[in-house]
C-alpha cells in the first residue's frame, strides 16, 4: 500500500519588476472612467432637472431626412439652431390626440410672451396620402400658424418614426376608409439641436408646465 505523500512547500512567489507601477496605472485608469462616468451623469442630471416631462438622453435630434414642408423646402436642423424645437407625429384626420395636442401647446406656448418667437413647433404626418401640402398647411394654421409641417413618402415617414420612437399602425375601416393608431408624444428639442424631453398628452394638460419647461432650455441655451 502506497502512503500518502507529503505535499511539498509551494515555491514563493517572485515579485515582478513593475507590478506596482501596472498596479498604479490600472487604479488611474479605472479612477479616470469612474469620473468620467460620475460626470456624464452629472451633465445628464443637470439637463434633465426641473423638467415636467420624461427626460431623454441628450443626443442630436435624428434628421428627418427626405421630408419637405408645406412650401416644399427640405427640413433641417441647421435652420432651427437657437431654436427650442417641439416634435409631433400625427395626421390630419385625426378625431381626438392631435387636435388636443396641438390645441395644448397652442395654449402653452401663449404663456411664453416674448420667448414665444424663439420656439418652434413640427408637426410631421404620418398619412402623407391624405396630407397634400394644402391640407397640412390649412390644419396647422387653424391651430398654430408658424407650425412647420413636413410629408414626405412612406418609406421615410417609416424610418423617421422608428428613430423618434413612434410607434403606429393604420387602421381599415369597414366603410373602406381608415384611421391610424399612434403614439402621442411630444419631443422636445433644445437650442443646440439636442433631444430634451418628451411629452405624453398627461403632462400637456397644465399649460404651465411645458411653458415653465421651454423657459428653462431657452435659459440654458
Amino acid at each position: 500500500m502506497k502512503g500518502v505523500g507529503i505535499a511539498s512547500p509551494a515555491t514563493p512567489l517572485q515579485p515582478q519588476r513593475g507590478g506596482w507601477r501596472d498596479s498604479a496605472r490600472r487604479a488611474a485608469l479605472v479612477s479616470t472612467l469612474l469620473l468620467a462616468a460620475v460626470w456624464a451623469w452629472s451633465h445628464f442630471q443637470q439637463h434633465s432637472a426641473a423638467l415636467h416631462g420624461s427626460p431623454l438622453k441628450p443626443v442630436p435630434a435624428p434628421s428627418l431626412s427626405g421630408f419637405t414642408d408645406t412650401q416644399g423646402r427640405a427640413f433641417s436642423w441647421t435652420r432651427e439652431r437657437g431654436r427650442a424645437v417641439l416634435v409631433f407625429f400625427g395626421y390630419t384626420h385625426c378625431p381626438d390626440v392631435c387636435p388636443l395636442t396641438l390645441a395644448a401647446l397652442a395654449q402653452s406656448l401663449e404663456r411664453l410672451g416674448p420667448l414665444r418667437k424663439q420656439v418652434r413647433v413640427v408637426f410631421v404626418t404620418l398619412d402623407p396620402a391624405r396630407d397634400t401640402a394644402p391640407v397640412l398647411r390649412a390644419y396647422l394654421d387653424a391651430f398654430l400658424p408658424d407650425t412647420i409641417g413636413l410629408r414626405a413618402a412612406m418609406p421615410a415617414v417609416r424610418v423617421s418614426a422608428r428613430q423618434w420612437g413612434i410607434t403606429w399602425r393604420r387602421v381599415d375601416t369597414a366603410d373602406g376608409a381608415y384611421w391610424i393608431d399612434h403614439t402621442a408624444a411630444v419631443t422636445l428639442v433644445g437650442p443646440d439641436g439636442r433631444l430634451v424631453a418628451r411629452y405624453g398628452y398627461g403632462q400637456l394638460t397644465d399649460p404651465s408646465w411645458l411653458a415653465d419647461d421651454l423657459r428653462t432650455v431657452l435659459e440654458r441655451g
